[in-house]
């Protein structure tokens, strides 16, 4: 198996972008291979990982100061390609998907409009 790994930084707190991963359905459209498996939720490390036939992964989110966190995904595969570019691309989906989804939250809880 090759190991590949992606970290981003996100404008978003920690617990929230965790909370959001951690939902069911939150990761399997945007990471290939989660499709069949309940991925394992540990809350106190924010740490979502899950393992299907030849491909393992684990997504772990950090805080980076108020407002801010880091995310990694890791995984191990034994399939070939351009990995490392699909780990990248199914990162910054599912991180724009977080905080395109805290965006709309927090405009639902505001009564202005600009």
């Amino acid at each position: 198996m090759t190991s590949y790994e992606h970290r981003a930084p996100v404008e978003m707190a920690a617990r929230e972008l965790f909370e959001f991963l951690a939902r069911p359905g939150s990761l399997p459209q945007h990471l290939p291979g989660l499709s069949g498996t309940t991925p394992g939720i540990d809350h106190d490390r924010r740490r979502v990982s899950w393992a299907e036939g030849h491909y393992r992964g684990e997504l772990t989110v950090v805080d980076d100061g108020a407002g801010r966190s880091q995310v990694t995904l890791a995984v191990e595969t034994d399939e070939t390609g351009d990995v490392q570019r699909e780990l990248e691309e199914a990162l910054a989906a599912v991180v724009h998907r977080a905080t395109a989804e805290a965006d709309v939250d927090a405009a639902a809880k505001d009564d202005t409009w600009y």
